[in-house]
């Protein structure tokens, strides 16, 4: 009898890890002949693919992490979760556990999707519409593994059915293009197949397949495809405008289920044994911010602060602009308010039963301030001297139990829509579509009652990829984009403290009065002020682009070939 051998990578010798199966089985290994036997073995497959892919995951392959690869956010600690500082630092190697784990994580999805899909037929009492969706969303899960996997080595395996280990042995690299092909239809074929399913909250829909279809080749500069894409998701969803602070808001708990969320991991406060919650607190929150023992590991950092418009539209060095170093964050864009907190900002900490704001200020020499474990002479202090508030679970249950945050994991919003249309415009079009392109842009900060552009500073094409390119930065910050931007835009190469982006050089944080702690720490120059030091991050063009396929796979399967100088 036939088992079900679930394989963490695809070059893994048949070892008892790796005959593991998922949680859905009542033991290590299955046959298929008793698995596959009810509609309920199905949905359980299902919902563990959810739970075990990229989408939602807490660990090395999370979208927060990754976001440290880039130059928006700071990973304090080299030894939380995955090796990411040796990454930006340029001491990664081949046996880096980066590579290892997103590797093995991908082709374990992959795997499963080929399961479902080779098997699923065999299940009685399916409806045609519940084998529809089941088949749709494996498709789609399968894609979005290979469009990581692209991400991250360019050319990989191309499985198109489930491997028997002699295979697993003997597949080859597939060119990029073929796999991003490969990629685009599955999604065409997920987006047909969930066309009849209900918008049910927390699970793929066909709106879902096409936006991420258009994010496959916004990153492949299919401008054309993006325009045809995006026009047919217009208008099928909105900006969430409800509120105060409805940007704030998506992030918070209190818009779960705005019509602009296209797809989200659904979290929410444990039940019984079961954690259903994320780490955002433990990750992102300060010492004494919390009841409990944060690592407070992922820091925002100075590029990004300096990204956010005032709040006349302009940005600080545009023309027009009334920016100042010396009171930086004074008449800002709301989304820098409500995305992360600065130094002389406040800082909502759990005090006394209840989560009340007090005064953050890292350099304050006398005088009161949320705690001492914040100032830059303490123990752990924020590295960068900013803290992200966008992730935060402020409620009582989420500043009290660290490790279970309920606010949902947002992987595809209606913004990022009409951010892929506005730079499919400025790429493929330039100045003859500025009123469009800003239109887009005005929208994002309308919604936040931002300034609008100031039209008169964008007339060539430049201009406007520029504009575009800064709003996605800003209205994405953190969601796990940065990085792979960087890299598409050939921008990574560049210095951070001469460009205010790229991936090389000194990496800076706050602005330092130097008038009390932190006084005598290392700064970096910026305008002619000193900025936090941070770090000194190392890229190298001819390699740094992509990551080394992980060493461990080419010594089980030889026919593996490594990525350029590594």
């Amino acid at each position: 009898m036939k088992k079900i051998l679930l394989f963490t990578s695809v070059s893994c010798l048949l070892l008892s890890s790796c005959e593991k199966f998922l949680d859905a089985t009542p033991g290590n290994e299955m046959s298929e002949d008793k698995f596959w036997s009810s509609p309920n073995d199905v949905d359980k497959f299902i919902v563990n693919m959810y739970g075990n892919s990229f989408m939602g995951r807490d660990d090395v392959t999370c979208i927060w992490m990754e976001d440290t690869m880039g130059d928006d956010s700071h990973l304090v600690w080299n030894w939380f979760v995955a090796q990411y500082q040796a990454v930006v630092m340029g001491t990664a190697d081949a046996y880096n556990n980066v590579s290892a784990r997103v590797w093995e994580k991908a082709y374990a999805n992959i795997r499963r999707a080929w399961q479902l899909l080779e098997n699923i037929d065999r299940v009685e009492g399916i409806s045609p519409e519940k084998k529809n969706q089941y088949e749709g969303e494996a498709r789609f899960m399968m894609a979005y593994a290979y469009h990581h996997l692209v991400n991250h080595f360019g050319d990989v395996p191309l499985v198109d059915h489930v491997l028997t280990i002699t295979e697993s042995e003997e597949i080859t690299r597939a060119p990029q293009a073929e796999v991003v092909d490969f990629i685009l239809e599955q999604l065409d074929q997920a987006s047909t197949l969930l066309s009849g399913a209900d918008r049910v909250y927390g699970r793929l829909t066909s709106g879902a397949a096409q936006a991420f279809k258009a994010r496959v080749l916004l990153y492949q500069s299919r401008w054309d495809e993006v325009l045809t894409v995006t026009s047919g998701l217009m208008g099928k969803y909105t900006l969430h405008t409800a509120g105060e602070t409805p940007y704030y808001d998506l992030f918070h708990g209190s818009a779960k289920r705005a019509d602009e969320i296209i797809l989200t991991i659904p979290r929410m406060a444990r039940t019984g044994s079961s954690q259903t919650g994320t780490i955002a607190n433990r990750t992102f929150a300060m010492k004494d911010q919390t009841s409990g023992d944060p690592y407070r590991s992922m820091t925002p950092t100075g590029p990004l602060v300096d990204s956010y418009p005032m709040a006349d539209g302009r940005l600080i060095h545009e023309e027009g602009s009334t920016w100042s170093p010396t009171d930086p964050y004074k008449d800002r864009d709301p989304r820098l308010e409500q995305s992360i907190t600065y130094p002389t900002g406040m800082i909502d900490v759990y005090d006394a039963g209840a989560v009340v704001p007090k005064l953050y200020d890292p350099e304050l020499g006398v005088g009161e301030m949320a705690s001492d474990n914040m100032l830059y002479n303490a123990n752990e202090p924020s590295a960068t001297g900013f803290v992200w508030k966008k992730f935060i679970d402020f409620s009582l249950h989420g500043m009290t139990n660290l490790t279970d945050c309920t606010n949902d994991k947002i992987l595809i919003r209606y913004a990022e829509v009409l951010l892929m249309r506005a730079e499919a415009l400025a790429e493929s079009q330039g100045a003859t579509a500025k009123e469009e392109i800003i239109n887009l842009v005005d929208q994002l900060r309308d919604r936040v009652k931002g300034g609008k552009v100031h039209r008169e500073n964008y007339n060539s094409k430049e201009d406007l990829v520029n504009l575009v390119r800064n709003e996605r930065r800003v209205e994405l910050a953190g969601e796990g984009f940065r990085p792979w931007d960087l890299k598409r835009w050939r921008l990574a190469e560049l210095d951070v403290a001469q460009n205010g982006y790229g991936l090389k050089g000194e990496l800076y944080g706050a602005y330092m009065r130097r008038d009390g702690t932190g006084a005598q720490d290392r700064v970096v120059m910026v305008d002619g002020v000193a900025r936090r030091y941070v770090e000194t991050r190392y890229f190298e063009t001819s390699k740094h682009y992509l990551l080394p396929v992980p060493q461990g796979q080419i010594d089980l399967n030889p026919n593996l070939t490594q990525n350029t100088g590594w």
